[in-house]
């Protein structure tokens, strides 16, 4: 995995610096649990940006449940069906921002990628 350093978010002068990575759906599915189920973090994505909710979840305005589905998985659709407005969740995510999905990884999480088949007749 790729390291860089950039500025922290949420940072106004930008004079602190932290490392920013950048993730596979494995990685997250890893960190999630969805694979080892003793693991219990909360990692999910919106617009590429992977956040760690681990410490969040439970004060989430909308209910700990509805963003807890959404762990290990891109949150996108979800997030932006219910946040018509950017700035209050904004507020949020910018601390829980901890790196970015990797170039080569799709948008989506993998699963979600199948293909349709279809049958002609």
């Amino acid at each position: 995995l790729e390291l860089l350093t950039l500025p922290c978010p949420g940072i106004a002068n930008g004079s602190e610096i932290c490392s920013r990575r950048f993730f596979t759906w494995e990685e997250i599915g890893l960190r999630t649990g969805r694979i080892q189920p003793h693991l219990q973090e909360k990692w999910l994505v919106i617009d590429r940006k992977v956040y760690d909710i681990s410490s969040f979840y439970k004060r989430h305005p909308g209910g700990q449940r509805v963003i807890s589905h959404y762990a290990g998985q891109d949150a996108t659709d979800a997030f932006t069906a219910f946040h018509l407005s950017k700035a209050q969740p904004n507020k949020y995510l910018n601390s829980l921002l901890i790196g970015e999905l990797a170039h080569d990884q799709p948008s989506c999480e993998p699963s979600k990628n199948v293909s349709a088949s279809f049958t002609t007749y």
